[in-house]
């Protein structure tokens, strides 16, 4: 309710009093129907996109696979060139896992062949598109598993 005073101001000014008491502010904010259709659209969008996300790196993870697999060949075939043969070369510990620690290198070899088996460990042990590459020295590149690896 307006006061005394409030009627005596309007009356003299010739104005009604508490004339802006109904009126309303302007909406400041979101409401919260708002909210919750944001929080759905972005609830959609990150269930469709993270499991693509989880497969793209996936397959990234690999090329570290391949690489080490790459740069073994290379460390067998320098050991050929010098030692005429495959039986005594081994792989340096630094080639032994690929660069970042995704994949574990082994090498069995005679005196003319070797097979290079990189075995997928730690985070990319779930890849079961592609658990092991592998490469022989006729540059021939294999995998396990169903998925397309190289």
């Amino acid at each position: 309710m307006c006061s005394m005073i409030g009627k005596q101001v309007a009356l003299k000014t010739n104005k009604t009093a508490c004339s802006n008491r109904g009126a309303q502010r302007p909406q400041k904010g979101f409401t919260l129907i708002e909210v919750i259709i944001v929080v759905a659209i972005i609830g959609i969008i990150a269930a469709v996109g993270y499991p693509s996300y989880g497969d793209y790196v996936r397959k990234t993870r690999r090329a570290d696979g391949q690489l080490a697999l790459m740069n073994a060949v290379q460390s067998l075939e320098r050991c050929r060139t010098t030692a005429f043969s495959y039986a005594d070369c081994t792989l340096p510990p630094t080639l032994q896992q690929s660069e970042e620690g995704n994949y574990a290198i082994t090498v069995i070899s005679t005196a003319s062949t070797y097979t290079l088996t990189a075995t997928a460990q730690d985070v990319q042990a779930h890849d079961s598109d592609c658990p092991t590459l592998t490469m022989n020295d006729q540059g021939v590149q294999g995998h396990t598993g169903p998925g397309p690896c190289w």
